[in-house]
């Protein structure tokens, strides 16, 4: 019996099956979209409140004109010392903005979302936070997003 319905993606906590990835058709050219990130890695503003490091399954929301230097992480599932000293490494706000700048993509998306992944109320994340956060993406009318994990 297998543990997991799509080859090769693996949990880094027990879950019994492992559902398949939902996957949209790309329509467009990089050139053409507006990026969003999203992050498992618990990135959030400074001035927002911090994960609830014994599991979480709420979402902060990062306007696109916050500074990369105003995000702080707050996750205790892995060492984020170096996070902290350049939010970039797990969240890379100033490379969205310079491929935008470039004319690599369309543009930097107006909202972006922080969580914390690798722990927490599975099913609430699944039923709640996991769409608000695709709804407020969708509200936005972003094109695509980057999703990183810590």
């Amino acid at each position: 019996m297998s543990l997991t319905t799509t080859k090769g993606l693996q949990s880094e906590i027990y879950v019994p099956i492992t559902p398949p990835a939902v996957w949209t058709p790309v329509t467009k050219e990089l050139k053409d979209m507006s990026i969003a990130l999203a992050t498992a890695a618990g990135v959030h503003c400074k001035s927002q409140d911090r994960f609830n490091l014994a599991g979480d399954s709420t979402w902060r929301k990062i306007t696109n004109d916050t500074p990369s230097s105003e995000l702080m992480v707050s996750h205790g599932g892995y060492d984020n010392g170096d996070v902290n000293k350049d939010i970039n490494c797990m969240f890379p706000i100033d490379r969205i903005h310079e491929l935008a700048a470039e004319g690599f993509i369309r543009s930097c998306a107006p909202v972006h979302a922080g969580f914390m992944g690798g722990g927490g109320n599975q099913e609430k994340f699944k039923n709640e936070t996991g769409p608000a956060i695709a709804q407020m993406f969708k509200e936005e009318d972003v094109d695509a997003v980057i999703l990183t994990a810590g």
